[in-house]
Order: C-alpha cells, then structure tokens, then sequence
C-alpha cells in the first residue's frame, strides 16, 4: 500500500503532489483509462470508491495521535513525539513544518474540538 506508514511523516507540498499523482495514475489505470478521457478527479475517486490520498493519510494520523495520547507518559514513542531535542534550535528563520505541525494543521482543516 502507497501510505503505509505515512501517518510518521511531515511532508513538503511537492513530494505530496507526486504522491497525488502517482495515486490518480494508479486509479486510471486500475480503471482502464486515459488522461485523454478527461475524467476530473472526484469522479475518479467516486468510480473507484476511494479517496483522496492526503484525506486518507490525514485520517492514519490522527488516527495514530489518539494512540499515542492514549499511552503512558514514559512510553518512548510518547517522549520522541513531543520531545524536543537538545540541538534544535530555538528560532530558525524558517523552519520546516514538524509532524506536530501538521497534526496541527489536520485538527483545523478537520474543524475538530479542541483543536490545539
């Protein structure tokens, strides 16, 4: 499967959009036809009774969050996850997004309470 294990990662915008392309291609292909076709997306996804890739992997993790939270404090994958490491720096001019970032980003699009 394409996102397995996704739900760890912080992606930048043009790896996501060579991901969403590779699925959309995938789904063509499964459905045996052509760019030519001019099928517009929704419809593909509808046709093949999937969904988009960023929803899907949007919903592993948060899916993975709620595990997460849910252990105990000494659990490892709880301190790598809201840890922060002792070289980080404090301010960068412009820092990439971090998994918490994007979680973050996940719980608004989502209009979740709560939401951090």
């Amino acid at each position: 499967m394409v996102k397995y294990g996704f739900e760890a990662l912080a992606f930048r915008k043009a790896n996501k959009d060579l991901l969403y392309v590779l699925q959309r291609n995938c789904l063509r292909i499964v459905l045996g036809t052509r760019l030519t076709d001019c099928i517009s997306n929704s419809r593909l996804y509808k046709k093949c009774g999937s969904i988009p890739l960023s929803r899907a992997i949007m919903k592993e993790r948060l899916r993975w969050l709620g595990h997460v939270l849910r252990m105990k404090d000494d659990r490892l994958s709880k301190i790598v996850l809201f840890g922060q490491p002792s070289w980080a720096k404090e301010k960068a001019i412009h820092p990439r997004l971090g998994w918490e970032d994007v979680i973050k980003k996940d719980l608004r699009k989502w209009e979740l309470p709560g939401t951090v």
